[in-house]
């Protein structure tokens, strides 16, 4: 065969085999994450209601200590409670986000839910519980690196700033999920990411920046009265938005493993086949 039919058939093939393998992944469907987060939120609304709105209004009176109670010209003090309040806000996320995990993998991600004794299960995760086993460590190293990385990519153009906030957009559940070191869940969440891109931008990326926006639209309050009525708005208006996104992010995550698990390339990596595919978090912490 002539060198040049040999490439064309070549290339036919690996473009076959791309095709396949895309096939194999199937495309995430949206509509069931956002449903199976929905039963999520209604199984344990209470629970994850009142997480969420502590953390925001713990977080946004924070915030509004740091504008309106501290002097900017005590530098020293000014930064203090700057960075104060900034802990604050990433341990109320990493809280809530592995609160929000351990929710969704004690009930068993996805559409069906099965076991009779899944809800069981949910209920037995508690503040207390998540609170003296979600690896913190790693979950606010993960977060910090992430802010880092979309702030480079946001000063070069914007464009890779976006794409970084899509790629990176569930390496905290990963971290949960599949028990991965910092470096690894980054690497991980980009590879889980790549394939299903725009469904990301969708399901993440959209809600993620939508949820931003109303965040800093909130009014800065000039008196006690309207300090007040601002706390109650961002304490329920930003937590029920940081729940919503989520749960939906935790789903998501299930999915793309689960769909990755299934491909072929994953299957004949032994890397890949001894990571958890699903199931919830590890058992070392549970």
């Amino acid at each position: 065969m002539p060198s040049g039919d040999r490439q064309v058939t070549q290339s036919s093939a690996d473009q076959a085999g791309r095709e396949a393998a895309g096939r194999s992944r199937g495309a995430v469907p949206a509509g069931e994450i956002v449903a199976a987060a929905a039963r999520s939120a209604r199984r344990d609304g209470w629970r994850i209601l009142a997480v969420a709105v502590t953390v925001s209004t713990a977080t946004a009176v924070a915030e509004l200590a740091v504008h309106h109670l501290i002097d900017p010209n005590d530098l020293p003090l000014a930064l203090l409670a700057g960075i104060s309040a900034a802990a604050v806000s990433v341990l109320g996320t990493v809280f809530l986000s592995g609160f929000l995990s351990r929710l969704v993998g004690a009930a068993g991600p996805g559409a069906a839910r099965p076991g009779a004794g899944a809800p069981e299960r949910a209920k037995r995760v508690t503040i207390g519980h998540v609170a003296r086993h979600l690896p913190w460590g790693r979950l606010v190293r993960a977060d910090l690196l992430v802010v880092l990385l979309v702030i480079i990519g946001t000063i070069a153009l914007v464009i890779p700033g976006l794409v970084a906030v899509t790629l990176l957009a569930v390496t905290g559940p990963v971290i949960e999920i599949e028990d991965r070191k910092v470096l690894a869940a980054l690497r991980r969440s980009a590879r889980l990411v790549r394939h299903h891109f725009w469904s990301v931008v969708l399901l993440a990326t959209v809600p993620v920046l939508v949820a931003s926006e109303i965040e800093s639209a909130a009014p800065e309050p000039a008196g006690l009265g309207e300090v007040l009525e601002v706390l109650a708005i961002r304490g329920l208006v930003e937590g029920l938005l940081e729940a919503a996104v989520g749960l939906i992010l935790v789903e998501l995550c299930y999915r793309l493993i689960d769909l990755d698990a299934r491909s072929p390339a994953s299957a004949s990596s032994p890397a890949s086949a001894s990571s958890p595919a699903s199931g919830g978090p590890p058992a070392s912490a549970r």
